[in-house]
């Protein structure tokens, strides 16, 4: 597979999973929406597939050594959402407005979005998105994975 088809395929497959977990829950599309958003700590599962998406966006070391709690997956969630937003910009994620990817999203998708994150990071103009979008949050999931 072509990387621009890779791109296609992994960009129709999280905005499908994006309107149809938005239209499970009963919300409009066009209404934004925390999608999977829980209070608890992610269960050990969901950690791996949170440290999944964390190392597509930074690094596989940085992942390994966070604690994946529900602060980190706040922070994921804004990063990813913010990602995905820059790429929707690049016309190639489209996606409901307002939508703001949350824990359920993230390890529903953790394999599409992981896969996804290291094709268009490897993308000189996509790549610009996970780019800086893992410089602007880098502080805050630190922050969030050591609790402060």
């Amino acid at each position: 597979m072509t990387p621009a088809l890779a791109l296609l395929v992994a960009g129709a497959t999280l905005a499908v999973g994006a309107a149809g977990t938005a239209q499970a829950s009963g919300v409009p599309a066009q209404r934004p929406a925390a999608v999977g958003v829980f209070n608890d700590d992610p269960t050990p599962q969901q950690q791996e597939d949170l440290r999944q998406v964390a190392g597509a966006i930074w690094d596989d070391s940085l992942a390994a050594g966070w604690n994946m709690n529900s602060d980190v997956s706040d922070v994921l969630s804004q990063a990813t959402g913010e990602i995905l937003k820059c790429s929707a910009a690049f016309a190639l994620v489209p996606r409901p407005p307002g939508f703001v990817p949350g824990l359920g999203y993230l390890v529903s998708y953790w394999k599409n979005l992981r896969d996804y994150f290291l094709v268009v990071s490897k993308n000189r103009t996509y790549g610009a998105c996970v780019k800086a979008t893992a410089l602007n949050y880098r502080s805050a999931i630190e922050m969030a994975s050591a609790g402060i």
